[in-house]
């Protein structure tokens, strides 16, 4: 192989476009004369470099139809991650909601329990004060009596006298 076979595909079909451009007019033809030497060499290259080409061709094409599926698959894993991860927030949120109502909701009993917890403390403390009070009224009143009884004694007036 010398130099010009290792020329790629390009540069051997510039050099047959440059042979027919450089061939010789036929006078009131469009035909065009060309060394036969120099068109069957370019096209003998080009038949020697098309499997090389192909080749390399094929390779890219290969590789791209890797990376495509590369890609594909990565976009396929990446949409499944993030519907998954959507699918996860909507549960959350859904969840958060929920939780959130219950809070609430037990938040709004606990502070009703806690006002009638109030009312019946008062209720009771009222009836507990109601109690004593009545039950200190009889004693007060059982106090008086007895004082009264006291006093009516021959001997009570005695005892001051005694004491002086």
């Amino acid at each position: 192989m010398d130099a010009n076979e290792n020329l790629g595909l390009a540069t051997i079909l510039k050099e047959l476009e440059d042979a027919v451009i450089n061939g010789s007019r036929v006078p009131l033809t469009n035909k065009v004369m060309v060394n036969e030497d120099a068109i069957i060499g370019c096209v003998d290259r080009i038949y020697a470099a098309l499997p090389d080409e192909i080749k390399h061709a094929q390779r890219v094409l290969e590789q791209s139809d890797k990376l495509l599926e590369n890609v594909e698959g990565q976009s396929q894993r990446i949409i499944a991650e993030a519907k998954e991860q959507a699918d996860m927030m909507t549960q959350e949120s859904v969840v958060y909601q929920e939780a959130v109502a219950r809070a609430d909701a037990l938040v709004a009993q606990a502070e009703e329990a806690s006002v009638q917890l109030r009312r019946d403390s008062i209720r009771y403390c009222d009836d507990v004060l109601g109690q004593l009070e009545a039950t200190l009224e009889k004693m007060l009143s059982n106090i008086r009596r007895n004082r009264e009884d006291l006093q009516k004694f021959s001997f009570y007036d005695d005892t001051d006298k005694a004491a002086e």
